[in-house]
């Protein structure tokens, strides 16, 4: 049984740590030079989850079975300048389950914690990025009400052009 709850400091981020890797591994498939990660630490990892907790905007929920975490989602709410009507914005930052467990809901009872997460504090909209190739996530984001806000293009400098 898989069991969806708030990250908590003392949670096995050897986990986290292994999961993230292979979320950085599979989004380099997608443009190799631009998403190509340089030096990724298992500190860097520990310290960007580690603000998640107990933080008062940031949210990460985890997917557990048994003494493993399976998933993950990562969510914050951000400002916007004074000038939009809408204030506050949430943002997921990550969702990532291991392959071993995917087609199976979790990632569903993940975005659906984040959902949660963001009615708790009064946001109405939220974006998550993914890469326009991923279209595994892009049709699980649609089939769960998400729609395309805007396009990110990328384009290279003249010098490399030829």
């Amino acid at each position: 049984m898989i069991e969806i709850r708030g990250l908590e400091i003392d949670d096995n981020f050897e986990d986290l740590i292994s999961l993230s890797r292979e979320f950085f591994n599979e989004y380099e498939v997608y443009y190799k030079d631009f998403f190509k990660i340089d030096n990724l630490k298992d500190e860097h990892i520990i310290s960007y989850f580690s603000s998640f907790c107990g933080a008062e905007s940031r949210r990460a929920y985890i997917a557990i079975e048994g003494d493993r975490i399976v998933g993950y989602i990562t969510a914050y709410v951000k400002d916007q300048a004074d000038y939009w009507q809408i204030k506050k914005v949430g943002e997921i930052s990550g969702l990532m389950v291991q392959k071993p467990y995917r087609r199976r809901g979790i990632a569903k009872k993940l975005l659906a914690a984040a959902r949660e997460f963001f009615k708790s504090k009064a946001v109405k909209y939220f974006t998550v990025f993914t890469a326009s190739e991923n279209r595994c996530a892009i049709d699980f984001y649609r089939n769960n009400s998400l729609v395309i806000l805007h396009t990110t293009m990328i384009g290279e400098t003249a010098e490399t052009l030829n």
